[in-house]
């Protein structure tokens, strides 16, 4: 089964534990404003390219003396890797198949029969939440919040693997001690607990002329992590323990 790859990046050292191999699928359903990899969400791209997933196994193995050493593995970002969740579960079971650690990058937002099948083969989730709040959701991504949500709630009650949860830090959409409070009671009352890695915003990457603010300075992260602290959970920034 073929996957549509737009980039396959190594030594990476911030998508999971050890040195990585970061696979970057095409095709995203989301459209968030603050997108560093917005050259993924269309479904096509002249940029991917298509790659059966046995060779696509094979080709990132090829990294594995580096993986071993450092407690690594491989990470299936994107875009979106629910997008293509028949192909993404197939490498997966091959590289788990093979004793590779394998980390999902993913907003959630996927049919739940894939993520219960995918649950299967992976090792990690960094499982990103932007906000609970429906119509900023769908004003920042063009989806509602819910689906993601459902299939997190249904990763934290039925399985024991690790997630961290992944907040990107934007502006005008959940900077407010208000809005990580309203996180952090719903990630309270899942019945296991998380780490949550906050994502600054910056204005890289973001189009001229929208209205959306993106940026966040110093005392927003700090109001964040306070909140985030505050509610008992456990915040890592910036690759460290706050």
């Amino acid at each position: 089964m073929s996957l549509r790859v737009n980039a396959v990046q190594r030594f990476c050292l911030h998508d999971g534990p050890g040195i990585r191999t970061t696979v970057f699928l095409q095709g995203c359903p989301l459209r968030c404003r603050w997108c560093h990899n917005p050259e993924t969400q269309p479904a096509d791209s002249d940029m991917a390219r298509q790659v059966e997933a046995v060779d696509l196994a094979v080709e990132l193995e090829r990294d594995a003396r580096y993986w071993r050493g450092s407690g690594g593995g491989v990470t299936l970002s994107g875009g979106e890797p629910l997008a293509q969740a028949d192909a993404v579960l197939e490498l997966a079971a091959r590289l788990r198949e093979r004793g590779h650690h394998v980390a999902v990058d993913t907003s959630g937002h996927g049919d739940p029969a894939d993520v219960r099948r995918l649950a299967e083969c992976v090792d990690l989730w960094l499982w990103d939440i932007k906000t609970l709040d429906v119509a900023k959701h769908r004003e920042a991504t063009g989806v509602d919040p819910g689906p993601g949500l459902d299939n997190l709630a249904w990763v934290l009650a039925n399985t024991s693997t690790p997630v961290v949860v992944r907040i990107p830090l934007i502006a005008d959409v959940n900077a407010s001690p208000e809005e990580m409070g309203a996180m952090a009671a719903w990630l309270n009352a899942r019945p296991r607990t998380v780490d949550v890695e906050l994502l600054p915003g910056h204005s890289h990457g973001v189009r001229r002329g929208a209205r959306l603010k993106v940026a966040v300075d110093a005392a927003d992260v700090r109001r964040a992590v306070l909140a985030l602290t505050d509610a008992g959970l456990s915040v890592l920034n910036g690759g460290g323990d706050t």
